[in-house]
């Protein structure tokens, strides 16, 4: 039989232990800085949003409560007249959200006068109060391409200001979408070149167990 290898001496042994110590503490510190970061960077996780065509159906859900329905579809008024994307011309702003889509700047805000804007169709807000999440407009999404591919049907779903769209996935007013697209807004209006957002290959998808929301 062999004979066992001898032992290190303490010195080398205390120092490997060492050495071991170390290792196993600079890995802890990086999981917990990288699960720390991550609690930390809202973007990185997904929200639960609610997604209304109207304050009615919002009150009626009574998932939220009705002054909270009230007051989330009184930001959005206000936030569609500050952002909502602007068009040249009525074709152009139809060709993304379809017949009957669009109606004169001016109607909504003198700031758009000569231009035409989307009908606010929707309003998009936070499941719970807690998750501080900006209420948002929500306008048709129906880009002239989409509805050519489907026949002339319409596309779905909706579009924000800020680029982003939510694919309509179910019945109810419930959706999961990625933070970046829940938290995201447009702060100042855009004039729209023909194509409209859709034609940007920047829109964001996203499905939900709701209706679809998303901009762009």
């Amino acid at each position: 039989m062999s004979e066992p290898a001898p032992a290190p001496p303490p010195d080398q042994a205390r120092r490997s232990k060492r050495s071991a110590t170390i290792s196993l503490v600079l890995v802890a510190g990086v999981g917990a800085t990288a699960f720390g970061l991550a609690r930390l960077d809202s973007s990185q996780r997904d929200e639960d949003v609610l997604v209304y065509g109207s304050l009615g159906a919002c009150i009626a859900e009574q998932v939220r409560s009705a002054q909270a329905c009230t007051e989330a579809e009184a930001a959005a008024r206000a936030a569609y007249a500050a952002s909502a994307p602007r068009y040249e011309t009525l074709a152009d702003c139809e060709r993304h959200h379809g017949g009957g889509g669009c109606v004169p700047g001016a109607t909504v805000t003198q700031a758009a006068e000569g231009r035409h804007l989307p009908v606010m169709a929707a309003f998009m807000m936070g499941r719970t109060d807690g998750q501080d999440l900006p209420v948002q407009p929500l306008y048709a999404h129906a880009p002239e391409e989409e509805r050519q591919a489907q026949g002339g049907g319409h596309a779905g779903g909706y579009c924000t200001g800020s680029g982003a769209r939510i694919v309509s996935a179910g019945g109810t007013s419930r959706a999961h979408i990625p933070a970046s697209v829940a938290r995201t807004t447009a702060s100042t209006p855009r004039t729209i070149a023909r194509g409209g957002f859709g034609g940007t290959g920047r829109a964001v998808a996203a499905s939900g167990s709701g209706h679809g929301s998303g901009g762009g």
